[in-house]
């Protein structure tokens, strides 16, 4: 059964790829749950999610079902992220933790390590990049000037690896070459655990999120029948007539008013939940779409609206089967 919520409509991606779609208008990077190798020992009792392009807090309860302590690595990959034409919301800290992630295990903060890739095409080219003193995060500001110090030679051999490619560009009638990045930056998160025997164990861990935007085109939005002829992106919002039409007057309404809109997209990685014994206990997922006058799309059932920009939904038993995937009408007001 779909809501519709000012609008609200939850969907459920493959483990952590970057979406770029062929025009380059928006990109959006999906990261999610922690990894755990599967277990039979360790249940999730409960976990209380929240989502919102400012921030993703996530409150887990797990319970160690034996009689026998617990210990292994627990990981949170981050998804792929390369440079695209649309106005990305790349990571924004350190490069020892791009995505401010923290983590608490009941209640205390735990260290955790991070380590960054470069890949191409699946490929790991962080040796390559470092021997070069190139910064991993293909976004780094210092990326273009490590990349123009470069001899020809060097700049032959990453463009036939793949790592750069090259572009002719003008400036007047003056031609010119220049390298750009084309890896991703991936990697993630992680952490020695011990559950102990017979007892719950809370961790909780919070991230900001990367969110691609794009421009909409209001005036297309008002004369629209489909989906497709709004220039929409997110084939896995539910977004279906009702959500076409309050659309369509939310677009007529932002002419009306002067204003603009831009589309985001914010993904979740969910299905990694799998890999704890048996379902998620109490799943709870609560999103925040920003602003009152933005519209939201997102499939699922029973989501009640529980504040002006936040919808939840409850989940008892909960087998994740596929990720989430949200899209946002943002007026930028």
């Amino acid at each position: 059964m779909r809501h519709l919520f000012g609008l609200a409509t939850f969907s459920f991606l493959n483990l952590a790829a970057v979406t770029a779609y062929a025009n380059d208008t928006m990109a959006h990077f999906a990261a999610g749950e922690l990894v755990f190798t599967q277990t039979d020992a360790v249940t999730m009792v409960s976990e209380d999610l929240f989502l919102s392009t400012d921030e993703v807090r996530v409150a887990y309860r797990f319970r160690n079902l034996t009689s026998q302590d617990v210990t292994g690595t627990v990981a949170f990959p981050m998804p792929e992220i390369r440079l695209t034409m649309s106005d990305a919301d790349y990571p924004d800290g350190p490069a020892s933790n791009p995505m401010r992630f923290s983590v608490t295990v009941d209640g205390k903060q735990l260290p955790v390590q991070f380590d960054a890739k470069a890949l191409v095409d699946g490929r790991d080219v962080t040796r390559s990049l470092r021997e070069l003193n190139i910064p991993v995060p293909p976004f780094d500001e210092k990326v273009d000037a490590a990349l123009k110090r470069l001899d020809p030679q060097t700049v032959t051999r990453l463009e036939k690896d793949g790592i750069i490619e090259i572009q002719e560009l003008y400036q007047g009638n003056k031609r010119y070459q220049e390298a750009h990045p084309i890896w991703a930056l991936a990697g993630s998160y992680h952490w020695q655990q011990t559950f102990p025997a017979g007892r719950d164990t809370i961790i909780q861990h919070r991230y900001k999120p990367s969110v691609g935007a794009t421009v909409l085109s209001l005036d297309a939005m008002v004369d629209a029948k489909t989906v497709e002829d709004m220039y929409l992106v997110g084939e896995n919002s539910c977004m279906d007539k009702d959500f076409i039409n309050g659309a369509k007057r939310w677009a007529a309404r932002q002419l009306k008013q002067g204003g603009g809109g831009s589309q985001r997209m914010l993904e979740y990685i969910l299905i990694t939940g799998v890999n704890w014994a048996g379902p998620i206990g109490t799943f709870t997922l609560t999103v925040d779409k920003g602003r009152p006058d933005n519209l939201i799309s997102f499939c699922g059932e029973g989501v009640k609206k529980i504040a002006p920009t936040q919808f939840q939904m409850i989940k008892k038993n909960f087998k994740p089967t596929q990720n989430i995937s949200a899209l946002i009408l943002d007026t930028g007001r």
